[in-house]
């Protein structure tokens, strides 16, 4: 068993570090090494990276998560770490770390100066011991902002509930609490199609489907329709159909439960 830990050095070649650099910057790693540890599986909840091994000068510490990790699951992070640190292209980077922990890494350049580099170091997993400096400086820490695809646009639908509707605002528009994920999501629309949106608030627990033009923001996870075109009730299904249902492709799911694959499908979207 082993420890996730991560080594920075703060202004680098130069006395101390400004309290407010050294609190924004604390902030910003303690929010990246959250995220990257929930790509690894790890719980990324707050109070979970302990900043230990305080040297002095140029302010270097180890931030070290408190958990027991496999052994593997630090090799993860350092392969990680390396191909962030050496990046020159999203194929660098491994296929577990997501756009937002790539969001998060990019932004640690905020606290930095323009001619400004954060040091980091990674831990060999066999022998605990801290290996040699890399350097990233703000321009860097740009390139993997500038790189990151924000926005995916595409026409689809979302169903759910709705949930508010705002019919005086310049661009009118709808909100609905998505079915699978709780989500609410806003979707404006044409005022030509007012008469429509009045008819799918007439059913209060109706689950209805809104189609359009939909943006779906990767660093978030959140969806809007941007121009929705359809609105329509969900059909119904009698109780002996819905049961029907089950079993009729017996082989699809393969070795895995019915939830195993559903969820298994939306973890490789």
């Amino acid at each position: 068993m082993a420890t996730l830990r991560v080594r920075f050095r703060l202004n680098p070649g130069r006395k101390g570090v400004p309290l407010t650099k050294l609190s924004k910057q604390a902030e910003n790693i303690e929010l990246f090494l959250r995220s990257l540890a929930s790509n690894l599986g790890e719980d990324g909840s707050t109070q979970l990276w302990l900043a230990t091994d305080f040297r002095n000068g140029s302010m270097i510490n180890t931030a070290e998560h408190q958990a027991v990790v496999d052994i593997d699951q630090v090799a993860q992070l350092n392969i990680a770490m390396l191909a962030l640190i050496k990046f020159k292209s999203l194929d660098m980077v491994p296929p577990f770390v997501t756009p937002a922990t790539l969001d998060r890494f990019a932004l640690l350049r905020g606290a930095l100066e323009d001619d400004e580099k954060l040091g980091i170091a990674v831990f060999d997993p066999e022998t605990g011991k801290a290996q040699r400096w890399h350097y990233v400086d703000k321009l860097k820490l740009a390139e993997i902002g500038e790189a990151i695809e924000t926005e995916v646009r595409y026409m689809g639908s979302v169903m759910g509930s709705t949930h508010e509707w705002n019919k005086g605002a310049d661009k009118p528009y709808l909100i609905i609490r998505e079915l699978n994920s709780g989500d609410l999501v806003k979707c404006t629309y044409s005022d030509a199609d007012y008469p429509k949106v009045s008819n799918i608030f007439t059913r209060k627990t109706a689950i209805v489907i809104i189609q359009g033009a939909i943006l779906f923001n990767r660093i978030t996870g959140r969806s809007e329709v941007t121009a929705a075109t359809g609105f329509e009730f969900a059909p119904d299904f009698p109780d002996a159909e819905f049961e029907a249902f089950f079993g009729c492709a017996p082989d699809l799911t393969g070795d895995l439960g019915t939830g195993e694959f559903i969820a298994k499908g939306r973890a490789d979207e």
